[in-house]
């Protein structure tokens, strides 16, 4: 179709041609103009240009036929199965007794589970610690653990959770976490060893905020469990000596 456009637009050029050295052929002597002829000479060949540079065009634009398709695609095929084979023989070199695959098997099934909000509490926490165990926690799987935390009503579910996310507490917990701490240091008494040490831990993060350190040097000062009061004082910088 494309090479009868272009033999259909050449002859009209060369009728064209015709015509014009016709006109000027049958003119008197004193009419006949060089120039004139040249000019359209010119113009034909600027049309020509025209033509050759619209078909090429019209020739890039035309679809890759399917069959040429296919073949690229088996090829690609074809390569990314070379690559998952060699990559697969690398690994039976590397871990012929599946170790690696089985541990990969169980972190992925660790964060369906910490992820799943219809799991209970401490199912979703487990999961968690699995994840940050293997440096794995993602922002889904910290906001479910942060919904624990904040949601339990058990004190020891509240130390496991943190305990899990207390790396990585985000500003929103730090009225919630300096909360818990007053509760369990209130009248000054000492209660849940563990949860006060986690948030020590997790509250260290925001030591900067004046509340935060005034509760950080009350524990420094004052808590029994030497682990704790020198957690506290490392967390503002300074180190303390326990009797």
């Amino acid at each position: 179709m494309i090479n009868k456009i272009l033999i259909f637009a050449g002859l009209i050029s060369f009728v064209a041609l015709s015509f014009v050295l016709y006109n000027n052929a049958n003119s008197a002597a004193i009419d006949f103009d060089v120039s004139a002829i040249e000019k359209k000479m010119e113009a034909l060949k600027e049309d020509l240009e025209k033509i050759s540079k619209e078909y090429a065009a019209l020739k890039s634009s035309i679809p890759v036929p399917v069959e040429t398709q296919l073949d690229v695609v088996k090829d690609k095929l074809s390569e990314l199965d070379s690559i998952v084979t060699d990559q697969s023989d690398i690994l039976k070199r590397v871990d012929p007794n599946g170790i690696l695959t089985d541990t990969e098997n169980w972190i992925s099934e660790s964060y369906e589970n910490a992820v799943n909000l219809e799991q209970n509490g401490w199912s979703r926490v487990n999961s968690a610690e699995i994840l940050e165990r293997y440096n794995r926690l993602d922002q889904a799987a910290y906001e479910s653990v942060a919904d624990v935390y904040l949601n339990a009503d058990n004190g020891r579910m509240k130390a496991y959770a943190l305990g899990v996310i207390k790396e990585h507490v985000t500003e929103d917990m730090k009225e919630p976490m300096l909360e818990n701490l007053k509760e369990l240091t209130k009248d000054g008494e000492f209660k849940n060893g563990w949860h006060v040490y986690n948030l020590a831990e997790a509250l260290g993060n925001f030591a900067s905020d004046p509340e935060v350190a005034e509760q950080m040097m009350y524990l420094a000062e004052n808590h029994p469990n030497d682990n704790v009061a020198r957690l506290a004082a490392e967390k503002l910088g300074a180190t303390i000596e326990k009797n």
